[in-house]
């Protein structure tokens, strides 16, 4: 690997932190978190659904079949920690729903909690 010059001049400047949340790119509140909610939703749906196909594909080449996929009954840890995924995926694709839809000209943008999503 190249050694770099630490005495060379750069060029970089530090990035200028924003506030995504706070900005209004399609001219209303509203319609910025439908799509937000659409461009979260097909993310992880297309994730999902290619990640479905390697499995389907590798299960296949090992024997596993559909049917014991279907009649597969799972443990009470697992169906806590699906839940608490499923609700991590409702709070990432429809969270935004619940932003602020109206702000008039001027108002003050709430901080969001460390809570809440960021």
């Amino acid at each position: 690997m190249a050694e770099t010059k630490s005495d060379r001049p750069t060029f970089a400047a530090e990035a200028i932190p924003s506030d995504i949340k706070s900005s209004v790119f399609l001219g209303n509140p509203v319609v910025d978190n439908l799509v937000s909610c659409m461009i979260a939703m097909g993310t992880e749906v297309w994730a999902t659904k290619r990640r479905m196909k390697v499995l389907e594909a590798v299960m296949a080449k090992k024997g596993i079949t559909a049917k014991m996929i279907e009649e597969y009954v799972p443990t009470e840890a697992e169906k806590v920690a699906w839940e608490q995924d499923r609700d991590r995926f409702i709070d990432l694709t429809l969270g935004p729903m619940g932003d602020d839809g109206f702000r008039g000209p001027g108002a003050d943008f709430p901080k969001r909690s460390s809570g809440e999503r960021s």
